[in-house]
């Protein structure tokens, strides 16, 4: 079995440029989502789309070797172990690939190969990359300037951004993050409540706080049980899922109340689309659950300490329309106070901020793009 390898550039070059030489282009797309870290995201929602729309494409995903990773994995899908001598082989006969993280390798790519970024923080606030680089030195190399061809976005916020953040002024689609479409169309929001565990009847709050750095497990400064009891307050039965950034170790689920903690789920999108409303600090995630046009609020009780210590932010936020919160009192507060035609109100104005571009139907077009340019190249002939 294949295991990931730390290979030199070099090396990686001389194992793409064998693989080139042997073999052809294939009708094939290599997806990877979080470098190998798990089946999600946006080339997840591209994956399952060109399944659908176009089953005769080889699919193979760039996944860790383990339960977690793979999970939810349909079985239509080969695996390949990431950055291995397997994955290079992969890449080398593949005609698209499609990934989610900045591109961290730079190779003598196969003329009409086509790669595809759909980076994972569309509407993320904080500074990024080279954005976010002291006087602009990259710790790591970023090559999609090089090696993008076709970079897909939601928004003209981050049609901006990744001019800056990735240096790239390549040719974009501005139709929409893929893993967004199932917050417009929601087709398995009862599957994804059974497979969590949750009751029927319930409502969700999904509490996500970001990152910080050197702290493995996150803080929880929101009181949760406080909170639910509001909730509670405005109707229904409320319970939190818990989500940890999937670069921290876990949450601090001490005297946290009705809590599910749902880090171990691979897939965000899913936990947005069932969800009743959102918690977070500084995540991306907020600009993705404004499309369900429901409540969600910034816990920043920390905001002094997080922008000293981890990032700053591309815009001034509180121009943005986010319910900023400060404290746990000011949360309990606008949780009281807000109606229904507020929050409505209130996800449009922050659509409008980052001039969002969501059709619930860009998995589909990014398949349609990958076959036309397939079927364009005609490979052998």
């Amino acid at each position: 079995m294949s295991r990931t390898l730390s290979f030199k550039r070099a090396e990686k070059k001389a194992l793409f440029t064998c693989f080139s030489v042997i073999g052809g282009i294939r009708k094939k797309v290599l997806f990877q989502s979080f470098n190998g870290l798990s089946y999600s995201d946006n080339p997840r929602a591209i994956s399952e789309a060109m399944h659908a729309l176009y089953p005769d494409y080889e699919l193979v995903w760039a996944l860790k070797d383990n339960e977690k990773s793979r999970r939810n994995a349909p079985d239509y899908v080969r695996f390949v172990a990431p950055y291995s001598v397997a994955f290079y082989r992969e890449l080398a006969s593949s005609f698209c690939f499609v990934n989610n993280e900045a591109m961290r390798f730079d190779l003598p790519k196969r003329k009409g190969q086509f790669f595809i970024q759909t980076w994972h923080g569309d509407r993320g606030i904080k500074k990024i990359l080279y954005d976010a680089w002291e006087d602009g030195q990259r710790p790591h190399p970023i090559m999609d300037e090089k090696m993008t061809d076709l970079f897909v976005v939601g928004s003209d916020y981050a049609q901006r951004r990744i001019q800056t953040a990735f240096r790239y002024h390549g040719e974009v689609l501005n139709a929409g993050c893929p893993r967004n479409d199932c917050l417009i169309f929601p087709a398995k929001a009862d599957q994804v409540r059974r497979a969590i565990g949750v009751e029927d009847g319930k409502k969700l709050l999904l509490y996500a706080p970001t990152f910080r750095r050197n702290s493995k497990i996150l803080p929880t400064p929101v009181n949760v049980a406080e909170t639910l009891a509001h909730l509670n307050g405005r109707g229904g039965d409320w319970v939190c899922l818990m989500r940890a950034h999937p670069k921290a170790m876990g949450v601090d689920l001490q005297a946290a109340g009705n809590v599910i903690d749902v880090s171990g789920y691979p897939d965000m999108s899913d936990l947005l689309m069932i969800a009743d409303a959102l918690i977070t600090d500084y995540s991306s995630c907020a600009g993705d659950f404004i499309l369900r046009g429901k409540p969600v609020f910034l816990a920043q009780f920390d905001l002094d300490r997080y922008t000293k210590e981890n990032r700053t932010f591309h815009v001034d936020i509180t121009q943005s329309g986010y319910l900023i919160t400060h404290t746990q009192e000011e949360l309990n507060r606008l949780i009281d106070t807000l109606t229904d035609q507020q929050i409505a109100d209130n996800c449009e104005q922050i659509m409008r901020f980052f001039g969002a571009h969501e059709t619930g139907r860009s998995a589909q077009q990014v398949c349609r793009m990958i076959d036309q340019r397939y079927q364009a190249l005609r490979p052998g002939k």
